[in-house]
């Protein structure tokens, strides 16, 4: 009897898996239909309007849907139908700052800054592949096509043309990109319903821990924690970082320069100043790459601020600075686009003059 009973039972959970299945299934199935790519949009330009959203000045009108295909499809591939209708809705959004944010400090941009945008990184991508570890696909992909990008150089993409997940890419943690969303219209319509709030997930662990691991002596442990707090950019290292300045380790007190630059916290400006001035070697350019992280002003612009207006031990320290930086002046007119790139591009020139 307890035998049957059982075997019953069995049967009954099984049946009821079957329909709790069936069911899922048949809601997913309902509500891709009801998320389209047009319903998504639509919500998410009530949610900037209702907000009052300062992108609403920036945003492009939309191209025609006949041009976008046609644009894309000369990229020799199918683009997923929501890529497609994003540049029928909006063809980016115009200028720099909040204006063309939209969400924390990530620019959308056109559809002809994101084709120039991909040309770069697959050209850069196949200069600086290394083979057989980094080949030029895993530095950035063909299929990845870009959506936004940041002033530090990190850009948002969406895999297999519009078919994957959303990820941020960042050239100087290849090995590891940040996910965002697992899919496209899922990226939008969590933006719909976050706005600017919409955040990647929060760290793996405490920011004084994460900021502990940069005196790791296993480089992937000290890579990790890098990536962790350039990307997600936890408010609590601020000190840590500070404190990991006056390290005996070049390479660590380097790392904590540019990550806190990359915290976009103002208070590190006279600090990372301060490490311009009195640092020497390879160190000058990790001080001076902190400082053009912080914000969309130039490290000359710091620079200049900080002579004019900071207490006179300050202001030795700027001018110092500026002696020191003479060779950065096309920095100032670069296209945020290439910023890390001209960061790396100043820390050889800088390599060159002051080599330890």
């Amino acid at each position: 009897m307890t035998a049957k009973m059982t075997a019953k039972a069995r049967a009954s959970a099984t049946g009821c898996a079957r329909c709790e299945s069936a069911a899922h299934s048949y809601s997913l199935r309902v509500s891709a239909a009801r998320t389209t790519p047009q319903r998504v949009l639509a919500g998410l330009e009530t949610r900037l309007r209702k907000a009052q959203s300062p992108i609403l000045d920036g945003l492009r009108p939309g191209l025609g849907s006949a041009e976008v295909t046609r644009v894309l499809a000369a990229l020799g591939a199918s683009p997923d139908p929501f890529l497609l209708a994003l540049y029928s809705w909006h063809d980016g959004a115009a200028g720099s700052g909040q204006s063309a944010e939209l969400m924390d400090m990530a620019r959308f941009m056109s559809l002809d800054e994101a084709l120039r945008t991909r040309e770069f990184e697959l050209q850069l991508a196949a200069e600086v592949e290394s083979l057989p570890d980094t080949p030029a696909a895993k530095i950035f992909n063909p299929s990845w096509f870009p959506l936004l990008t940041d002033p530090s150089g990190r850009v948002y993409v969406v895999e297999d043309f519009g078919r994957g997940k959303v990820l941020i890419i960042d050239r100087m943690a290849i090995d590891s990109p940040d996910e965002l969303s697992a899919s496209l219209i899922e990226f939008f319509d969590r933006l719909a319903r976050d706005g600017m709030d919409y955040k990647p997930q929060p760290p793996s662990a405490d920011a004084a821990v994460l900021v502990s691991r940069l005196e790791s002596i296993e480089p992937g442990v000290r890579v990790k924690a890098t990536n962790e707090l350039v990307q997600k950019r936890p408010r609590d290292a601020f000190e840590p970082l500070v404190a990991l300045l006056e390290s005996d380790d070049h390479q660590v007190r380097r790392e904590a320069a540019l990550i806190l630059g990359e915290l976009r916290d103002r208070r590190a400006i006279p600090i990372l100043i301060h490490c311009l001035a009195h640092w020497t070697g390879v160190d000058v350019a990790s001080a001076w790459g902190g400082l053009l992280a912080v914000g969309k002003e130039s490290p000359l612009e710091h620079l200049e601020r900080t002579l004019a207006d900071a207490e006179s031990e300050l202001r030795l320290d700027s001018i110092k600075g500026l002696v020191l930086s003479q060779d950065g002046e096309p920095c100032r007119h670069s296209r945020p686009l290439h910023c890390a790139t001209r960061t790396i591009w100043f820390a050889l020139r800088l390599n060159k003059r002051f080599a330890l």
